[in-house]
């Protein structure tokens, strides 16, 4: 019986040690809980949202605020407690997250320095029963100024299809800006010559755009504050110039099955494939070109007006509107995206200007095709090659032979397809070809400050 007792006492006593230990391990701990503020604000404007993420595996969270500090008045953005389930293992929570957003203006916040402190505390006995406390400081900027813009450049005299460049001056370090033209955003890069605050945008028209109802200049600050400018601005029309394609059945055999290769999808009759192609794989292909021209370098590469093929002629104009017919009916209508210029079979295509090849491949209807990159937004095209001899990432000079003309891709006869955009809007190529353009629309413009 005695030892039967003496059992249970031991069983006992290590329940109790057990239990001590366990009480020990979740109320009695030491290690307050972490926190991970996301982002961490720097600068805050007229809105700023942070998101902080406790987290507290042992005990669990007991209590998380946000405060800020500025000039000894203490501001509360917000706190929230977490209720103790068992008295014997804390809230149970064992992460969490809160965002707060801060409205300076709305909270009476001066422009300048404040302190923001987020702190957390667990559900540990320590501390006189509040627990283990972490609290996160960091210092912050208050700036709910916007940015100012100054207009340097005089003369925007903007034809449709075509290009231009604004050049303004901001007042503060900006985090993006650029020209508005109706939908159509074109950043802004830092003007030549390294003076602070002085940015260029290299501008476009659509060639199908009518006077645009959205155009201006803007600036975003660090602190996310939002600055606009109107410029004045002239819109000058374009012609307009209808072309008949007539489509033949030997066209139809010869250039389809090129593309119902490379595009699994087109089936059918060849009529039905060649709208397809005109129409589908058309936009398909003009919306590649677009993202290869989304990022350019942010500085000018080119210099003096662009070349073109050597001892061409002139076979097709930039937004021409094509109507196509086939067998003596019209069948669809599109617009050409560049200029066509024949010379002699297999002529050497040199390119128009400095630049940084960003493709060179096969692009559906264009064919075999080399994009290159000239800066500040402006981008020549080269399409229906026969050879390609450049690869993307290389650096070429102004007249250097980047491939050779054939009829690759939707071409009826060996020619080079020129083509020309400005932040991926396609534009005039034969603006680019004029030097007193280039000097009056252009170089005047950046040379103005």
């Amino acid at each position: 019986m005695g030892k039967f007792f003496g059992y249970i006492a031991f069983l006992v006593f290590i329940a109790l040690i057990g239990a001590g230990g366990i009480l020990g391990y979740f109320l009695l701990e030491g290690v307050p809980p972490r926190l991970e503020v996301s982002p961490v604000p720097k600068v805050i404007g007229r809105k700023c949202t942070f998101t902080v993420k406790a987290i507290d595996r042992r005990s669990g969270l007991s209590y998380i605020s946000a405060t800020l500090v500025q000039r000894g008045r203490v501001i509360r953005l917000g706190s929230k407690t977490y209720r103790h389930r068992e008295w014997w293992r804390g809230s149970g929570i064992k992460e969490d997250k809160i965002s707060w957003t801060i409205r300076p203006i709305e909270l009476g916040l001066s422009q300048g320095d404040a302190l923001l402190q987020v702190c957390a505390r667990d559900s540990s006995w320590r501390n006189d029963l509040k627990g283990n406390e972490l609290v996160w400081k960091d210092r912050v900027q208050i700036d709910t100024t916007p940015p100012q813009i100054g207009l340097e450049s005089t003369v925007h005299n903007i034809r449709i299809g075509g290009s231009g460049l604004i050049c303004y001056r901001v007042n503060k370090p900006v985090t993006r800006t650029g020209v508005w033209i109706d939908q159509h955003f074109f950043p802004a890069y830092p003007g030549p010559g390294g003076k602070e605050g002085i940015y260029v945008a290299m501008v476009a028209l659509p060639f199908d755009a009518t006077r645009p109802k959205r155009v201006f200049i803007e600036a975003v600050d660090q602190a996310g504050n939002i600055a606009r400018a109107c410029f004045p601005y002239r819109i000058l029309p374009r012609g307009l110039r209808v072309c008949r394609i007539d489509i033949s059945d030997q066209f139809l055999d010869q250039k389809m099955p090129e593309f119902m290769a490379r595009y699994p999808d087109l089936k059918g009759p060849l009529p039905e494939v060649f709208l397809k192609v005109n129409t589908e794989i058309r936009r398909r292909n003009n919306a590649e070109i677009r993202s290869y021209c989304r990022k350019s370098v942010p500085h000018m590469l080119w210099h003096g007006r662009f070349e073109r093929l050597p001892g061409s002629a002139f076979e097709a104009g930039f937004g021409d509107e094509r109507h196509y017919f086939y067998r003596g009916k019209e069948i669809d209508r599109e617009f050409h995206m560049g200029v066509d210029l024949a010379s002699v079979a297999h002529a050497k295509i040199p390119a128009g200007n400095d630049g940084i090849v960003v493709f060179a491949g096969y692009l559906g209807i264009y064919g075999n095709t080399v994009i290159l990159d000239h800066g500040l937004g402006l981008f020549s095209m080269y399409s229906h090659m026969n050879e390609i001899r450049v690869s993307v990432g290389d650096k070429v000079e102004r007249g250097e032979t980047i491939g050779i003309t054939d009829s690759t891709g939707l071409a009826g006869g060996d020619h080079l397809h020129y083509g020309m955009l400005v932040s991926g809007v396609f534009v005039n190529p034969m603006e680019w070809w004029d030097q007193k353009w280039i000097q009056d629309h252009i170089l005047a413009n950046i040379a103005t400050h």
